[in-house]
């Protein structure tokens, strides 16, 4: 199995073998999946104006070749190429399948239009002459098309022009086909401060959220405490004390709220939680939160998220 960011090399990095059960029975199975994660990372998202090449830390090429041994000789079976990202499926689907070529599901988004950034991005693997075409909302609709050849790329969700307006993004193919499409509307927040949450996704790419109302900040600290052997157990003095504390450190963790969502925020819900990479305004982050309910619109006509994170440092730098 070679395993390549760009080009493989000429030697294998893994070699997998196993006995066949059976002489009725030649398969044999092999799960690379903790061998392709190996090569992958997440670091901050690359947060594109236009369309980027994605960051290659976060994808692996990976070719499989297939042997048979008969006696002492190999002979090739086959050879296969992939290109592997660090997503999931759930188990009610069955055995892991390709999760597609998109990292966003398609549908409707919002962003907060006065945060000073962008509105995040998706990550697309695109054949030869694909395009992303950009369709502003109101006043005006303006039509902005961006070539796209074959790779896999980071796509902004909204191109800085239309920021204030929203558009809809169309991926589409050679033959001008659509292939998936979003929509993303900008939201105003005149009283919170709204928090941007950006985690990796079951399609293993950064997903950018926004928690738009009231926030809490909380602050704890943890030390440990012992018994002060006094200077001088006869004439002490009382401003030295019995007590001290050593390493001392603290922890911030944030509560943030949703607003009102729609009933399918679920599965944005529980893909937050289920990610192994949070990022906070711009800080790593993991999340405390290890149960809600998934609120149905049938029974509760409102439907706000609360969710708690713990930010992944020491306020007092630790890093030896």
């Amino acid at each position: 199995m070679f395993l390549s960011a760009t080009t493989f090399s000429g030697s294998p990095q893994y070699t997998l073998s196993k006995l066949i059960p059976a002489s009725n029975d030649v398969e044999t199975l092999y799960d690379i999946s903790p061998y392709i994660r190996e090569y992958i990372s997440f670091t901050t998202p690359s947060e594109p104006t236009t369309s980027l090449t994605n960051p290659t830390n976060e994808r692996v090429n990976v070719r499989v070749k297939r042997y048979k041994l008969v006696g002492s000789t190999y002979t090739p079976l086959d050879t296969t190429d992939y290109i592997a990202f660090d997503g999931y499926t759930y188990y009610e689907e069955g055995y892991n399948f390709d999760a597609g070529n998109y990292g966003l599901q398609g549908g409707s988004y919002y962003y907060w239009e006065l945060s000073g950034g962008t509105a995040g991005q998706i990550r697309a693997t695109t054949g030869a002459s694909f395009t992303a075409k950009y369709t502003s909302f109101h006043p005006s609709p303006t039509v902005t098309s961006v070539s796209i050849s074959s790779g896999t790329y980071d796509i902004a969700r909204v191109l800085t022009a239309n920021l204030s307006v929203g558009n809809i993004l169309e991926i589409l193919n050679a033959a001008l086909a659509v292939q998936v499409n979003y929509f993303f509307y900008p939201q105003d927040e005149c009283k919170y401060l709204p928090v941007i949450i950006d985690f990796i996704n079951k399609y293993g790419a950064w997903q950018r959220e926004f928690f738009f109302k009231a926030s809490n900040d909380t602050f704890s600290v943890e030390n440990t405490e012992y018994n002060l052997l006094q200077t001088d157990s006869y004439n002490y003095s009382t401003y030295e004390g019995q007590r001290k504390v050593f390493n001392a450190n603290g922890k911030k963790s944030i509560k943030v709220n949703t607003g009102w969502v729609d009933e399918t925020w679920n599965e944005t819900l529980k893909q937050i939680m289920l990610s192994e990479r949070i990022l906070i305004d711009n800080k790593p982050a993991k999340i405390n939160s290890k149960s809600t309910e998934l609120f149905k619109h049938i029974n509760t006509k409102q439907i706000n998220y609360s969710l708690e994170f713990e930010f992944a440092f020491d306020v007092i730098n630790s890093v030896i």
